[in-house]
Parts: structure tokens; C-alpha cells; sequence
């Protein structure tokens, strides 16, 4: 059961979660490790996984008409790794997920997601409320990136997530801002200059 400690421990922040639940949770999932720059899930798969991660970070992509990567999210240690449109509906994803850097990740597969809802009590609730809270991160952050300029909006991810801005690529951070790597780059330089 101890592959599962830091998903439980997660699931706990939202509902409660019996002895059996846990057990139910260990039985029907397995740790992977995964090497950086590897695929989760490819634009035009459909997901029939979910990762929880334990150690690394993940990024979500699509590509523009013009062909280039947009960044749309990342995900770190104590989050959950799929496109749940896809998981959920069953179609392809419209982006693709990468681990950026090497990722030791909990898989639960479809049908023992199928599992947890029918035997685990609190499991939809639990997952609903961990949903809702992803979701209204993101509509704030991107409010956030709407409604401040480009060197506000790198202050507060680099404050809010030090750890990914010490991990991800420059260009893949620029890209979720919305800014060239060129303007991150001249920003990072002014914040560096102010500090000294």
C-alpha cells in the first residue's frame, strides 16, 4: 500500500476514505516511472488512464493553426495526469500531454477508475470537489494573465509555482503566459536586475 500514500493522503484533503477504500485503491493501481520528454497522452487518443504524480511535472499542448505549441497547462507532484474531456467522453484529446522532466506516476486505468466509483462510497464526491478546484484555479489564473501585463503575470506564476519555473523549459512557460520566450527572457533579466 505504500505506492499509494500520496494519493491517499490527497484524496483525504477532499472526503474520507476507509480502511477498505485504501485497500481498494492499492489493489488496482501500480507505480510507473517515466522518462522525461515521454508521451502520456497524444492529441487524437483517447484517455483511458489517469496518473497521479508523485515526483515530476507534466505539460498539456495543442498546436495553433499555424503549427505552433500552446501551452495550456502544467501539472505537478499531488495532481492528477489525463484530459478528462477525453477520460470522461471518450474522445480524442485535443492536446497532448508530455512529462517534461522524469515522472514517477500512480496509474489507474479505466476500469479501476470504474471500480472506485461503484465501490468506493465517497470516490465521486471526492473527485468532483478536487474537479472544481483545478477548474476554478485555472479560470483565476487566467484571469490573472488577461487582466495583468506580462511581467506581473511571471511574478505570480514564479511565486505560485517556483518549482516548475526551476524545471520546465523557458519557451514552455512563455508559451502558457502568452509572451514570446524573448519577452520572458528580458523580463527575467529586469526582475534579476531589480534584485540586486
Amino acid at each position: 500500500m505504500d505506492h499509494t500514500i500520496a494519493l491517499i493522503h490527497h484524496l483525504e484533503m477532499f472526503g474520507e476514505l476507509s480502511a477498505d477504500d485504501k485497500k481498494i485503491i492499492a489493489e488496482f493501481t501500480y507505480l510507473k516511472n517515466i522518462e522525461a520528454r515521454s508521451s502520456f497522452i497524444k492529441v487524437g487518443e483517447i484517455a483511458h488512464k489517469i496518473g497521479f504524480l508523485n515526483f515530476g511535472i507534466c505539460r498539456y499542448f495543442f498546436y495553433d493553426g499555424e503549427g505552433n505549441e500552446i501551452t495550456s497547462f502544467f501539472m505537478m507532484e499531488d495532481h492528477f495526469v489525463t484530459n478528462l474531456v477525453s477520460f470522461n467522453e471518450l474522445t480524442p484529446s485535443s492536446g497532448t500531454i508530455l512529462t517534461e522532466t522524469e515522472c514517477t506516476m500512480l496509474i489507474i486505468e479505466r476500469k479501476a477508475w470504474e471500480t472506485f466509483s461503484k465501490e468506493i462510497p465517497q470516490w465521486n464526491s471526492i473527485i468532483t470537489k478536487i474537479s472544481s478546484k483545478i477548474l476554478l484555479e485555472k479560470t483565476n489564473f487566467q484571469r490573472l494573465i488577461i487582466q495583468e501585463d506580462a511581467k506581473k503575470a511571471y511574478i505570480h506564476f514564479s511565486k505560485n509555482y517556483p518549482s516548475i519555473v526551476q524545471r520546465v523549459s523557458q519557451k514552455h512557460i512563455a508559451s502558457f503566459l502568452g509572451i514570446t520566450k524573448f519577452s520572458l527572457s528580458r523580463i527575467r533579466k529586469e526582475l534579476a536586475r531589480s534584485e540586486h
